[in-house]
């Protein structure tokens, strides 16, 4: 038992296993047909993606920012080597796993293209789309901050990218706004969306 515990990749797997389980066996016990399949995998996919995204504009905007301010340059040094490229891959794969999951959601409700999916149009209450694509177009720019802002930016202040001190202290800059921008982003989104699938 205790090797279940030994690593969180082995404990997240676990956990894994046990959703598919009970997955299946609902499945199994209420079927379900092609199109709910892939759109329930879709959510299922678009909602852990977007927890992992989330998680990490909270972490970053108050635990990692305020770490890397407070450190001395030994801790600083160490933060940057273990911590913020580690948070920064979880990051930019959680944001793209969530863009395209939301595409293939919005296809498979009836939100996008509709005719390629339906037989028929799908009737979705003006209201409700026009708060969804406003989410939509919020996601979208903390999608666009993340990678051609916060990314190239971050970049430079790890040391991958040759920059003069001047140019660190403007990318350092330009990571603290950008990450306050998604953090502003990101409750209006989540609160959108889940209201857009349960109203």
């Amino acid at each position: 038992m205790k090797s279940a515990f030994a690593s969180a990749r082995t404990t997240a797997l676990i956990g894994l296993a046990v959703a598919i389980a009970v997955l299946l066996f609902w499945l199994l016990g209420s079927g379900i047909d092609q199109l709910g399949l892939a759109s329930l995998i879709a959510r299922i996919i678009h909602v852990f993606a977007a927890i992992l995204w989330v998680g990490m504009i909270w972490f970053v905007n108050f635990i990692q920012l305020a770490a890397v301010a407070n450190a001395d340059e030994a801790g600083r040094a160490t933060l940057m080597k273990h911590i913020v490229p580690h948070v920064a891959t979880i990051f930019r794969y959680a944001s793209h796993l969530t863009l395209l999951s939301g595409v293939v959601l919005l296809m498979s409700t009836g939100y996008l293209f509709d005719r390629w999916v339906f037989k028929s149009a799908v009737y979705i209450p003006p209201m409700k789309i026009a708060l969804l694509y406003a989410a939509v177009l919020a996601g979208l720019v903390m999608w666009v901050l993340v990678h051609f802002f916060i990314w190239p930016a971050l970049q430079v202040v790890l040391g991958e990218t040759e920059a003069t001190a001047e140019q660190k202290a403007a990318a350092r800059d330009r990571v603290r706004t950008c990450a306050r921008i998604n953090l502003i982003l990101a409750l209006p989104v989540v609160l959108i969306m889940v209201t857009a699938s349960h109203i």
